[in-house]
């Protein structure tokens, strides 16, 4: 899920091939800033049974079991700086079988729309793998529930969007996501979406829809460019750039870096109906062609100057604290965490007022005493619609902003300001809010690094609103070299490219919708071409390994090789049927049921444990084992571990018990009566592990023998550690256990 996000936030307004930094960082800025404002209920009007009528009788299959005391509505209503919409929120909680389900609800507006919707079943067993309902079931579902809910009855589903198990862990749901796109006379309007996600056993999880501002206006579809014209002008004006580009690797905590080709930053595509350049900074008629990237300054403006915790509140309080004599500010606490391998310094503050209060945090880089994260959307007193600002012009000119922006990068980061390039883009305008977003991109080797931004806020007057910097820790960097010229590339992406007609709200006074070829390459939008291979890479996509065969554990298998639990290097010649090492099926198990990356260890300043003398930090099964222990399942104080001896019935047995933490009801083996056969060939110190194991259906005798001795093959382990997720997925569920 970490690839899936980083390539989102990378990505999430950028279309086809245009995932450039300055475009991205836009996004996630405005994204940063949505701090939510509330204040009290004031409108009689909106009850707690109003809302729950609406709930009810838009979703009655969900919640016609639930009585009104099921639900409690939130004293505090919220808006958004940059959207006036009150929003309402109602929670539920019940009990189903001593077990409780709950979730929470958004309504938005005057008409109460159903925004956000969250739902916890109370319980998950047949959301499991496998699973009680395939994909194309989950789609139904969801196509089915967004036709009850969604503002617009005009959408479609998202082409693009990925839709597969977005949980591998054995122990969690699998979960289908999928996202829709509302459309405007059948043309797509990708900055508006339906997001939608469907547990394995056919309930909803979620849901959230952003539905289009009021009074919005759609650009006709009379006279414009042809589909061909807008790509023969793609195809020869439109411009790649070298650039770096940040991934994640599976069962890696550090970003890895690609060396990629993507189109000139800031452009989104071709205007339809004037044949200009559509750009983030508004309609063109040429294309600059590739600038250099010059370095905000030359080097450190200061020396890394580390400060404290108490050093921190201080200057939060000098860049935050409001002079208004109807509002209080307050710095509630602060404290000290690891990000990106950075020790940061979070200080928490809010500002209280008459009928309610808002907060945010500002967060410092603790070892050179810079900013890193700051967001401040004052306003205590909501804007009514009649009353909310009618000056959409802003008031400071692009050169101005960019201009500030870069004194307050130079004054707050001016151990890290040489890092950045200035910014590539102009700055974006948002008119409800009157800010203006400055993205600055990282810049490695002359390169842009694509997905590693620093971004700035700034208000009509002029004032700082929000500070975004959080620079990766990227120990290894690819030679700034390409394998694949410029040219090359080139046709690689035009003989793939094509284009499709959406609607965007381009930087026009009105903020009206206008229609826009913008760039996709193989029908998707989210592609990159990496200049070592000239592949063209897609950033959503999934590769799926090639799949096993096996008469009684076939899915089990599959799905544990999805999950990189079982590592096979040829699918025709592996052997499911072969006994499992020590170390594999502790691999196994450890990667079916936590998440732990391999360079757990590898990038800190403290000395690597070592658990088993045996297992040093050089043993390729070094990472599984400090894993098993830190789990519990491995004992350095009790076990005897030889990494390839083959694992027995009874060996598992004890990991399983260690694994769901009952090892001390296990140990007392004299309460124990095993009613199996071979009962006499199980060592006696395992007795109860083998008893609880057998019980619980982890480990299931056959013909009344447990035959402890006898090697676990892999098809006996995958088929097992299903029963042991179940365990683990109900003691969760209940309280008492968590991983």
């Amino acid at each position: 899920m970490k690839k899936w996000t980083t390539a989102l936030s990378m990505s999430i307004v950028s279309l086809g091939l245009l995932a450039s930094p300055g475009i991205t960082d836009a996004s996630v800025g405005t994204q940063e800033d949505r701090v939510p404002i509330y204040v009290a209920v004031t409108d009689e009007q909106v009850t707690k049974d109003k809302l729950i009528q609406i709930l009810k009788t838009k979703l009655p299959e969900m919640f016609s079991t639930y009585s009104n005391n099921d639900f409690q509505m939130s004293s505090m209503s919220y808006h958004y700086a940059d959207d006036l919409t009150i929003r309402y929120e109602l929670m539920f909680n019940k009990k189903v079988n001593k077990q409780t389900e709950s979730g929470n609800v958004t309504f938005k507006g005057d008409n109460l729309e159903i925004e956000h919707l969250y739902f916890s079943p109370a319980n998950l067993k047949d959301a499991l793998f496998p699973g009680k309902i395939t994909e194309d079931q989950a789609r139904k579902i969801a196509e089915d529930f967004v036709g009850k809910v969604a503002t617009s009855s005009n959408y479609s589903l998202a082409n693009n969007a990925p839709s597969y198990y977005s949980s591998r862990l054995i122990t969690e749901p699998i979960t289908y996501s999928f996202s829709f796109t509302p459309n405007e006379n059948d043309i797509p309007i990708p900055d508006q979406s339906i997001m939608i996600s469907v547990l394995g056993d056919g309930k909803i999880q979620s849901f959230y829809q952003n539905s289009l501002p009021d009074r919005m206006s759609f650009e006709e579809s009379n006279n414009i460019v042809s589909k061909e014209t807008a790509i023969d002008k793609m195809k020869e004006q439109l411009g790649l750039t070298l650039q770096y580009t940040v991934d994640y690797l599976p069962y890696s905590s550090k970003p890895s870096v690609k060396l990629v080709y993507l189109p000139t930053p800031n452009v989104i595509g071709l205007h339809a109906t004037s044949n200009q350049w559509a750009t983030y900074s508004g309609k063109v008629d040429s294309l600059k062609g590739n600038t250099t990237m010059q370095p905000l300054a030359p080097s450190q403006l200061k020396a890394p100057a580390p400060i404290t915790i108490e050093e921190a509140k201080e200057i939060a309080k000098q860049l935050v604290d409001k002079e208004a004599s109807t509002t209080k500010f307050t710095i509630d606490h602060a404290y000290e965490y690891e990000m990106n391998d950075q020790a940061v310094i979070s200080v928490s503050y809010s500002y209280r007022y008459r009928n309610g209060s808002h907060g945010s945090s500002i967060e410092f880089n603790k070892n050179t005493g810079e900013l890193v994260s700051y967001s401040d959307f004052y306003a205590p007193i909501p804007f009514d619609e009649e009353e909310a600002p009618k000056n959409t012009t802003p008031k400071l000119s692009k050169d101005k902003v960019l201009e500030l922006a870069e004194k307050y990068v130079k004054e707050l980061a001016p151990t890290s300001v040489h890092e950045y390039a200035k910014a590539n883009t102009d700055p974006s305008y948002d008119k409800d809010s009157q800010v203006h977003y400055v993205s600055f991109p990282r810049i490695k080797n002359g390169l842009i690094v694509n997905g590693d931004n620093l971004s700035v806020t700034i208000d009509d007057e002029g004032k700082l609103k929000s500070f975004y910097s959080y620079p990766l820790n990227i120990e290894e960097w690819p030679s700034a070299e390409a394998s694949i010229t410029n040219d090359e590339a080139k046709k690689i992406f035009t003989e793939a490219l094509d284009v499709k007609l959406v609607y965007n709200r381009l930087q026009n006074e009105d903020g009206k919708y206008e229609l826009v070829y913008v760039p996709t390459v193989k029908g998707q939008d989210y592609y990159q071409i990496d200049a070592n291979s000239g592949q063209i890479i897609n950033l959503f996509e999934q590769l799926e390994k090639e799949k096993v065969s096996h008469p009684t554990a076939e899915r089990e298998l599959n799905y544990l090789i999805q999950a990189g639990a079982i590592e096979v290097k040829d699918a025709k010649t592996f052997n499911a049927d072969v006994a499992i090492t020590q170390g594999q099926a502790l691999n196994m198990i450890t990667k079916s049921i936590s998440y732990f990356y391999e360079d757990y260890y590898a990038y800190r300043q403290e000395q690597p444990p070592v658990s088993f003398e045996q297992i040093d930090a050089e043993h390729p099964y070094y990472k599984v084992v400090e894993n098993a222990t830190r789990l519990g399942i491995l004992n350095p104080n009790e076990d005897e571990l030889n990494i390839d001896q083959k694992v027995t019935n009874e060996q598992l047995a004890v990991w399983f018990i260690r694994t769901l933490g009952l090892e001390q009801a296990a140990k007392h083996q004299e309460i124990y009566q095993l009613s199996i056969k071979d009962v006499a060939e199980v060592d006696p110190d395992k007795i109860g592990y083998v008893a609880l194991s057998n019980a619980l259906g982890l480990q299931k005798s056959e013909q009344s023998m447990f035959l402890p001795k006898k090697e676990v093959t892999y098809a006996e382990l995958s088929k097992s550690i299903i029963q042991l997720a179940y365990e683990i997925a109900e003691k969760r569920n209940s309280g008492m256990y968590y991983y």
